[in-house]
């Protein structure tokens, strides 16, 4: 009963979302501003480091489909899923704190927000070398997420 009490005041979960703050030829980077939006409104966001693969105009939303695909990690890496913190988000860099270890990676997918607004499940790439140390430490929870600000 109080969960669904609190689910009825907080309102809709939200996630924030890149803008493009000013007109972008195709080829060049946006420039973006992080709006928050209801989860799930939105496509997966694009990369910001990315380039554009044709005109856009200012005020539109950052979809992945208006920018080249960008290789977040050498081929060789390892996906590995994972709750990640809100601010994940694609392209961040990434350290996996192990109990005996610091791990360093890279987000290359966020999932949706759960229901609270807390973490997501997201895929990290992660070296050929800590792949199966990680995905030990994913299926025993024993990992912590630290992202970039």
């Amino acid at each position: 009963m109080i969960i669904a009490a609190y689910m009825d005041l907080s309102g809709p979960a939200v996630e924030p979302y890149p803008y493009v703050v000013a007109d972008v030829g195709e080829g060049e980077s946006p420039a973006v501003e992080w709006r928050n939006v209801p989860v799930g409104v939105l496509p997966p966001a694009g990369d910001p480091s990315g380039r554009a693969v044709a005109a856009i105009e200012r005020g539109t939303p950052l979809v992945a489909s208006l920018l080249e695909s960008t290789q977040l990690a050498p081929s060789d890496w390892w996906s590995v899923s994972i709750d990640l913190p809100a601010a994940a988000v694609v392209g961040s860099e990434a350290l996996l704190a192990l109990p005996d270890q610091i791990v360093p990676a890279v987000v290359v997918d966020v999932g949706l927000l759960d229901t609270f607004g807390g973490a997501s499940e997201g895929l990290v790439a992660v070296a050929p070398e800590h792949a199966a140390v990680v995905a030990n430490a994913v299926s025993t929870r024993s990992v912590i997420v630290l992202i970039r600000p």
